[in-house]
């Protein structure tokens, strides 16, 4: 407990700035509507991981905790130390008082640990965005979180596009799932897309969690990806340490082809184009000018043929490549109400096989199952434009159906000023 700090009070009202334990603020957080998995204990072990030192800290009024936050921080120039509120604050943003008082004990605090400066993010959504990304007509509007963050001595640090390096994402793509089933989602989903997930299903493509010991099947597909699409490799230890923090929120799918099990699929499905065949056949014994029965046995002989050539592609697909065949991973995250798509690779020879569309079909299957309210798509870079780099991710996602979403973005609150302006200077250089 902070006794050394001053408190706020107002008529019946004390505030009192503190430190928290991390069982007082995740009690707090699990019931904050800005919750979100980086801002949970399990996101801060990934920081302790990291080296990052964690803490917790909020105001309370009358022994009841009204805001909060964690607080990662870590050494810059030596003396100082770069302090990170992650998806903070929790708290009413409206409440300008409150915002003040924390931000005056927080910056005091913050000080006397020889912090450089603070960046925070909160996860509160800017203004209401359709599916196109574009504002909705009296959509709800949120600009007052930035407005009462900047009068309370915060620099915003704007709205960003593209994907920052030294931030976290701020656009998203994402699918509310209230009051949906498996139908209502396939209904809603483009045209493409549906496609694309019933090929899937025709193709015997499956889907199955890896653990961490399998760890290297994800990997080395990224790696194929990342030197096809010409983007920054992780190293493995970026995936390694997330699949450790989260534990068994942390969740890595493998789509496949069993090349066994897809010919035992393909042998039930002769079995019947053949029985068909053969009814049409004596159909045509007496009635040989039928044009429904000649036209019948026209599909059905165009089935058969196609089954005979995808039982042959699957004899070459073993030969060259063995009897079963990872296709694409993806890595995902669940928490209380939301399942966040983060990573994926898929490898390029079996593109026409759509595996990327297996799994997230299997991840909205297993969100519904769960009550999981929200799918989160997560980051795209804000450029709608067809010329965009990531509008082709953009595309994908929103085949699915949902909404973009705007996070009102990064603050900075300068702690050591005259340390920080040189901070500044040297780091633009």
């Amino acid at each position: 407990m902070l006794t050394d700090y001053d408190r706020f009070e107002k008529e019946d009202e004390i505030l009192e700035f503190t430190t928290l334990t991390p069982q007082e603020y995740e009690a707090f957080r699990n019931q904050h509507p800005y919750r979100d998995f980086m801002n949970s204990l399990k996101a801060m072990d990934l920081k302790k991981i990291n080296h990052w030192d964690v803490e917790y800290v909020g105001v309370k009024e009358q022994d009841k905790v009204i805001c909060a936050t964690p607080l990662t921080s870590i050494q810059v120039m030596k003396l100082y130390r770069f302090y990170y509120a992650q998806r903070g604050f929790l708290m009413d943003y409206h409440n300008v008082e409150l915002l003040r008082f924390f931000t005056k004990e927080l910056a005091a605090y913050l000080k006397k640990k020889k912090g450089l400066y603070l960046v925070v993010d909160p996860n509160v959504l800017y203004k209401e965005r359709d599916i196109d990304g574009e504002l909705v007509e009296n959509g709800f509007d949120h600009s007052y979180v930035v407005d009462n963050m900047i009068a309370s001595g915060y620099e915003h640090q704007g709205f960003t596009k593209d994907f920052q390096v030294i931030s976290e994402i701020r656009w998203m793509f994402a699918l509310y799932l209230d009051g949906k089933d498996e139908n209502t989602l396939l209904k809603e989903m483009h045209q493409q897309t549906r496609w694309s997930v019933n090929k899937t299903l025709k193709q015997g493509i499956q889907v199955r969690e890896l653990s961490i010991d399998e760890l290297d099947i994800f990997l080395d597909m990224m790696h194929h990806t990342s030197q096809r699409c010409e983007f920054a490799e992780r190293e493995p230890e970026f995936y390694r340490n997330q699949m450790i923090a989260y534990g068994e929120d942390a969740k890595l799918l493998l789509a496949y082809l069993d090349l066994n099990d897809f010919r035992r699929k393909l042998d039930l499905e002769k079995q019947d184009l053949e029985k068909e065949h053969a009814e049409i056949l004596a159909k045509l014994e007496e009635l040989p000018n039928s044009k429904k029965f000649i036209k019948k046995k026209k599909v059905l002989d165009e089935a058969l043929a196609l089954n005979e050539k995808k039982y042959k592609d699957a004899d070459t697909l073993e030969q060259e490549h063995g009897a079963c065949i990872p296709m694409a991973t993806s890595f995902f995250i669940q928490s209380q109400d939301e399942l966040v798509y983060l990573y994926s690779a898929a490898y390029d020879t079996f593109k026409k096989y759509n595996a990327p569309y297996a799994i997230q079909w299997h991840m909205l299957q297993y969100a519904l199952k769960h009550g999981i309210r929200k799918y989160n798509f997560y980051g795209l870079s804000g450029d709608f434009d067809k010329n965009a780099q990531d509008y082709g991710v953009y595309e994908f996602k929103k085949g699915f159906h949902g909404v973009v979403e705007e996070l009102v973005g990064d603050f900075i609150l300068p702690i050591q000023k005259g340390p920080y302006a040189l901070y500044k200077k040297l780091k633009n250089k």
